[in-house]
């Protein structure tokens, strides 16, 4: 998801930090969801963390909209870079996760046979995409589909009217709040609904496209992103506390990618990061790294998840306060020495991620 030279050194920090975002929400999400009215002072803590983090999936996409749609293309050379760094390693990874979901069930649920086993995968397909954060990667594979075309119309355009079609896309997103559609479903029912969900998650491309390329950014804007940032942080968190009170049950709604809240923290942590350089080398070589490997650690994580959970290394393991962060660690450490061994191997670098 990155294009390898020419380097910028705040967009390698900005995947740094959504990927890190991506494996926050995924540890802390068990705990936001068992906890809820039985242990509410743990709850805090996942509610919190999650509220922090609603940008991650926006920012990848607002990254690739700044990078992808400044530029002009031929065609035949886009979709095969597309294919090369996004594609193959999906079909990588979706065989590793059929193999990992296969020896996760118990040994009396294990489809035998090649037609039981393939009647089991396509189930498996249809019912939540393999696993359910490949959503992310199918769809942003639809849309680099209309990226070319979408970028040279997106150039053309004045700044006013740039502004004027993100306030209409920011409508068009509320508007879609209310609509029930299961984004991981591939079933006949569902797809026109995760299309048109699908082709909304294209406004964050065009959002970043504009603040990389025309939106001026200063000091006292950084400052002021910085702060609206830490609002949209509060109101999530007590939104998310309030709704789910008042129905007496886990109420995430708020949480939604494509809600405004999540358009203004998306923008924030985009704004605040715009033009930063890092003094220290240790901590830029680091974040370049977690860039670098971050499509490849987005697609391994869940596995390294699944994995540490089958073994006891979760968020059981102390208080939330130090496990999570553990939890973190380990997580990214595992999953890019596993991407760093598949790069060694012969023509490993191109099913790596």
């Amino acid at each position: 998801m990155k294009n390898v030279s020419n380097r910028i050194e705040w967009l390698d920090s900005l995947r740094a930090v959504a990927i890190l975002a991506v494996i926050v929400i995924h540890i802390s999400s068990p705990l936001l969801n068992v906890t809820f009215n039985k242990d509410m002072g743990y709850w805090w803590i996942a509610n919190v963390l999650d509220s922090a983090v609603r940008f991650a999936v926006p920012l990848f996409l607002m990254i690739s909209g700044a990078t992808l749609l400044s530029r002009q293309y031929k065609l035949k050379d886009f979709y095969k870079k597309r294919f090369l760094r996004v594609v193959l390693p999906l079909l990588f990874y979706m065989l590793v996760y059929y193999v990992f979901r296969w020896f996760s069930l118990p040994s009396t649920m294990q489809p035998l046979g090649s037609l039981n086993t393939l009647s089991w995968a396509g189930e498996l397909f249809l019912n939540e995409g393999i696993s359910k954060h490949l959503w992310f990667v199918y769809m942003i594979i639809i849309l680099y589909l209309f990226t070319p075309a979408l970028g040279a119309f997106i150039r053309k355009l004045k700044p006013e009217m740039m502004v004027f079609l993100l306030a209409a896309w920011v409508l068009m997103c509320n508007i879609s709040q209310g609509f029930s559609v299961d984004i991981y479903s591939w079933r006949a029912e569902d797809l026109l609904g995760k299309l048109y969900m699908y082709f909304l998650y294209i406004g964050y491309m065009v959002l970043g496209y504009y603040f990389y390329n025309i939106f001026y950014v200063s000091k006292n804007i950084r400052l002021t992103a910085s702060i609206l940032y830490l609002i949209t942080v509060v109101v999530a968190v007590l939104v998310v506390y309030y709704t789910s009170h008042q129905k007496s049950k886990l109420d995430l709604a708020f949480y939604n990618y494509l809600n405004l809240n999540t358009i203004i923290q998306a923008s924030a942590v985009f704004i605040a990061f715009k033009h930063t350089s890092i003094r220290s080398g240790w901590v830029r070589k680091a974040l370049q790294t977690i860039g670098d490997y971050s499509y490849g650690i987005y697609l391994v994580h869940i596995l390294v998840l699944g994995i540490f959970y089958n073994v006891g290394i979760f968020w059981t393991m102390t208080h939330p306060l130090l496990s999570l962060p553990v939890l973190l660690i380990l997580t990214l450490a595992v999953s890019i020495v596993l991407i760093w061994i598949l790069r060694k191997i012969p023509y490993g670098k191109y099913i790596s991620g």
